[in-house]
């Protein structure tokens, strides 16, 4: 079993030349790919077989038959005698696709003696011609039950019809343009349409348009084409016993109707007279047989192909084709005239003893061939019988004709007393055997139907061209082969040297392997690697000899055209090697999922082919070995461009330290360009670059490129990693000690809102290395103010102080104790009294000039500051005045306050006796009831209740904290007036009298406090409650204030209430 195709050899091989043992011969079958089966495949049916039809009525003395799209229709004598009119025939119209649709014609002859001759049936078998031995001629539509009698046509004997395609008009299915051919020679054109009409004609038009030249003989054959590219143009076909006429020309437009088609066409011949195939002989009926592959999309044949012309010398056959012939051309090609095959019995001596077919017809590979009392097929392609059958005649029985169904495909031999079809089963079965050996493989290749049968072609193929040593061309031919075995081919190509032809070999082989295959695909791939890498060492070789060769030539300074010479020989090469090194590439990037790196990368390193490894390697995804080449060859640049093709992120980190070191720029711009880096992974290579870093003269190239780094993924990337951060900040703080502090505070100065940095690890560092400015600003952002101001101060940076001490804005008293710890500075160490005195204006009012007074040296002339304490001054006394406006303004809103007061407690409102709570809708005089602006009025307890089941839980506790402590210091009151009453019926009284707003709270601790000794509040304190809880519960009206407003999103009916929804259901 070879290793890579995985089929069993065939046991018994057949040589494909002996056609004739096609019957019984064994074929491998393949039944999938890469396997063949040695059984037997029997081919049992033969190609011809003639059936005889079972009629469901007895046939007798049939005369005629035509047959078309699976309609069959049959002229034949009644099996009960003639009819009353005298008439025996009858014709039968047969549907072939359902066996009890015999439909019975009458043929309405007017003469009893009469007898219907031939039949014409169109190709959609809707229209019939039917031509009587008197010379009437019937029409019979496909719906109509009875012919009728076509009145132009009397006279005339149709030998043969020319069907054209049928057309609508008014809304009836016409014949189309048809050419008859008669007995007499003569041609006439003719269209009939269908009527119901009883007065009109079935006749559109009817008018003779040819007559034969030749002895007025019969038009046995006529046919019309339109040629396929040129619309309107159209042959004409017409053939008599002798000659074969051809009529090419435009054709007029008839469809306005009465204009004739085909009379300019013949006319145009009269000239200079027909083109024409003359065959002399005696025979008395010729036929002109075509053949043309029915189109299903259309309907209808399309244009022929082939023909045959039967003649008294032998069978004239040929191919058609449809160019640009024009008048006096012929569409005939490779035109022959067969004999007539012999019989057996036949001597080969006598040309006389020849017998001649009746009928011919003819299929895509046969000529048939009817006798008196046989049929034969004619191979077409060998010219050799491939089938002869007797027909079994009896006692006065003899052969009408061959007939066939141009649609349906079928063929039919009809004597006067049966009708036989012949059955055609796989007619190009064996034409790939007779195309294979003739050598026309794609022909065979085309009929080949079985994989088998293929694989024979194209082993024989592939055979042929490795005889012929043409090794490249056999190579394709054997990768399609399944019969041979994979290491048998393979010898073949090593014997012969061809190395070439053994890469087409492989490669074709490898393009038909399928994906579960993958053992095979990888081995042959990792050939071809081999393959591929051997022609590019011998192309690389013959260059550089190519080359070589070249520069002695110049130096021995040769003739011209000897430079000339190796000069394009050598160009030649290089491209040939640039070829290969393409088609390589191609390879590794088609089969790179099914090689194996190591080996591969093994196979194209030991060779030195360092270009092709490194494009294997990148192709694999391998690009921690292409970096590597690149760095050990100190190719920075490559490195880096390997690195921006790949995709992972370690490999950046693992070779940026070396490269930032010797390429720093270069580096920085590859990191920028992979924004998915992590800058913190990447702070030892910057490590790196920091301790050589150098400073180039100018441009980007002369920054530090750590810094630049940075600063990109800080500010773009908008990086918040406090490690990146924090870094950032040394390299800043670096730069500030060699040059400026600028780079360093513009840092400081864009993370002034949030900073990401660590503060006190940035104030250690500008500390250590006395970055003044750097550090005010740290402490500035620690909130340290006083810090940042005191150090601002020591560097004498007064500015900067002074912007620290605005810092604080929410602290007034802190800003003013950091502006006079400047002012004190400014005083005490600089002598300037005049810019202390500038603070004043200068800190809005926020210093005054008492507040630096006591900085001022004792022995000061006050001349200085004359008009600072002067305005200071006439400030006093302005704040003075506004004070004492305020004051008077206050006693005369307290007097208002004291008259409204007083007005309030003279204020009342009348209330109607039948006014009733706006709450519970009971009388409001029964009880202590509450009155407000608005007009509403709501009993005290019902408002209480209202206002607890409305309020926040704290406001409710609250209310009822209230009214226990004032229950509490009513039911006291209550007891201790009934102790005063010696009867019993003191308390009874108490607790019975005096229902007001306290009465269920006091009625609930009443009882507990008539047994035990509670002191009751003082008046003040009672009032104080009760206007507590006047406030709470009185403070807004509840239906128009805001507790209200607050209830707008309740619904007006609560969950609880679901008696009330249930009301309102249907």
């Amino acid at each position: 079993m070879s290793l890579f195709d995985q089929f069993e050899d065939a046991a018994q091989k057949t040589s494909f030349s002996d056609k004739r043992a096609a019957e019984s011969r064994s074929v491998p079958v393949i039944l999938e790919q890469g396997y063949v089966s040695t059984h037997v495949q029997s081919q049992t049916l033969p190609i011809f077989s003639l059936d005889r039809v079972q009629f469901p009525f007895p046939v007798v003395n049939l005369a005629s038959l035509a047959v078309a799209s699976n309609t069959l229709v049959i002229v034949a004598d009644a099996a009960g005698g003639a009819r009353k009119d005298g008439s025996s025939q009858r014709i039968y119209r047969i549907d072939l696709g359902k066996s009890d649709a015999i439909d019975e014609v009458e043929p309405v002859l007017r003469q009893k003696t009469d007898r219907v001759r031939r039949v014409f049936l169109d190709p959609a078998a809707k229209h019939m011609l039917i031509s009587t031995e008197a010379g009437d001629n019937f029409y019979l539509y496909c719906k109509w039950k009875k012919p009728r009698l076509l009145s132009k046509f009397r006279g005339i004997l149709i030998e043969s019809v020319a069907w054209g395609k049928p057309r609508e008009i008014a809304g009836a299915a016409s014949t189309g343009v048809i050419l008859i051919g008669t007995r007499q020679g003569h041609v006439f054109e003719a269209e009939l349409l269908p009527t119901d009409e009883f007065f009109k004609r079935e006749e559109r038009y009817f008018r003779q348009v040819y007559s034969v030249p030749d002895n007025n003989q019969p038009v046995c054959s006529i046919r019309f084409e339109e040629f396929p590219a040129v619309p309107r143009k159209y042959i004409v076909f017409l053939a008599t016993a002798t000659r074969l006429y051809q009529f090419i020309g435009q054709a007029a437009d008839t469809e306005g109707g009465g204009a004739s088609m085909f009379t300019d066409i013949f006319k145009a011949h009269d000239g200079q007279g027909p083109n024409f195939q003359e065959i002399p002989g005696e025979l008395s009926r010729s036929e002109l047989q075509f053949w043309s592959q029915f189109v299903q999309a259309t309907g209808y044949p399309s244009v022929p192909k082939t023909f045959t012309w039967l003649t008294s010398a032998g069978l004239f056959c040929g191919d058609l084709t449809f160019g640009n012939q024009s008048l006096g051309d012929s569409v005939v090609n490779n035109a022959q005239l067969l004999p007539y095959p012999r019989s057996a019995d036949t001597p080969v001596q006598d040309p006389t003893a020849m017998i001649l077919p009746i009928s011919v017809n003819i299929t895509e590979f046969h000529y048939l061939l009817l006798y008196e009392n046989a049929i034969k097929a004619l191979n077409i392609l060998t010219n050799e019988v491939d089938y002869d059958e007797t027909i079994p005649l009896e006692f006065g029985e003899f052969v009408l004709g061959l007939f066939v169904d141009r649609v349906k495909c079928t063929y039919w031999v009809a004597t006067n007393l049966a009708l036989y079809e012949l059955i055609i089963t796989d007619e190009d079965r064996d034409v790939w055997r007779i195309y294979l050996e003739r050598k026309s493989y794609d022909a065979a290749l085309a009929h080949a139907k079985s994989p088998a049968h293929k694989d024979t072609i194209v082993t024989a193929q592939a055979e042929y061209y490795y005889s012929q040593q043409r090794y490249m061309l056999s190579a394709t031919y054997f990768a399609q082969c399944v019969g041979l075995s994979f290491e048998e081919i393979v010898l073949k190509f090593i014997e012969k040297d061809e190395r070439g032809a053994l890469q087409q070999y492989l490669l074709q082989k490898l393009a038909r392997l399928k994906t579960q295959d993958a053992m095979q695909v990888t081995l042959i791939s990792t050939w071809l690697v081999e393959i591929f890498i051997n022609r590019l060492n011998v192309l690389q070789d013959q260059r550089n000899d190519a080359a070589a060769a070249l520069d002695m030539l110049i130096r021995t300074e040769d003739t011209p055209q000897a430079q000339e010479d190796a000069r394009a020989k050598a160009t030649r090469l290089r491209e040939e090697e640039a070829v290969a090194i393409e088609e390589f590439k191609q390879f590794l990037q088609k089969y790179k999922t099914r090689l194996d790196l190591n080996t591969v990368s093994n196979i194209i390193g030991s060779h030195g082919r360092t270009s092709e490894l490194l494009y294997f390697l990148e192709l694999m995804g391998d690009f921690e070995k292409v970096v590597t080449h690149w760095i050990q060859e100190r190719d920075w640049q490559a490195a880096l461009g390997a690195l921006a093709r790949q995709n992972s992120m370690s490999l950046f980190y693992k070779f940026s330290p070396v490269l930032i070191e010797n390429a720093p720029f270069d580096t920085v711009n590859a990191w920028i360009r992979q924004p998915n880096l992590n800058p913190r992974n990447l702070i030892p290579a910057l490590l790196r670059y920091e301790n050589v870093a150098d400073t180039p003269a100018k441009g980007a190239e002369g920054q530090n490129q750590a810094i630049r780094y940075l600063t990109y993924v800080t500010r773009n990337l908008h990086n918040t990693d406090a490690a990146v951060h924090n870094y950032l900040l040394s390299l800043y703080v670096s730069q500030a000690r060699q040059q400026s502090e600028d780079g360093l505070l513009q840092f400081l100065h864009s993370q002034k809102d949030k900073p990401y940095y660590d503060l006190q690890y940035a104030l250690r560092l500008c500390a250590q290395y006395g970055l003044a400015q750097a550090s005010v600003h740290i402490y500035g952002a620690m909130n340290l103010h006083e810090q940042a101001v005191d150090l601002a101060l020591k560097s004498h940076d007064l500015e900067l102080a002074q912007i620290n001490a605005e810092k604080p804005e929410d602290d007034d008293a802190l800003r003013k104790k950091l502006w006079l710890q400047i002012a004190r500075h400014v005083v005490e160490e600089k002598r300037d009294i005049k810019q202390a005195l500038a603070f004043l204006s200068q800190t809005s009012d926020l210093l005054k000039i008492e507040d630096i007074l006591p900085f001022f040296p004792d022995f000061i002339l006050i001349d200085d500051f004359k008009e600072e304490i002067c305005s200071a001054l006439e400030d006093y006394n302005d704040h003075i005045e506004e004070l004492k406006a305020e004051m008077d303004e206050a006693t005369n809103s307290a007097e208002s306050i004291r008259l409204d007061i007083r007005d309030l407690r003279n204020r009342y409102t009348a209330i109607a006796v039948t006014e009733s709570c706006y709450l519970c809708r009971l009388p409001l005089l029964t009880r202590q009831f509450y009155v407000f602006s608005c007009e509403h009025v709501f009993h005290a307890d019902c408002l209480t209740s209202h206002i607890i089941k409305e309020s926040p839980a704290v406001k409710a506790a609250r209310i009822k904290d209230l009214q226990a402590h004032i229950a509490q210091d009513v039911a006291a009151r209550r007891v201790a007036a009934a102790a005063s009453d010696d009867s019993g019926m003191g308390l009874a009284l108490a607790m019975r009298l005096g229902r007001n707003l306290l009465d269920p709270i006091v009625d609930s601790t009443l009882g507990a406090v008539a047994t035990s000794e509670v002191k009751h509040l003082n008046k003040a304190e009672a009032e104080a409650l009760k206007e507590d809880l006047d406030e709470l519960v009185a403070a807004e009206c509840p239906l128009c204030g805001d507790l209200m407003i607050r209830s707008v999103d309740r619904p007006f009916i609560a969950e609880s209430e679901g008696d009330v929804i249930r009301s309102w259901q249907i």
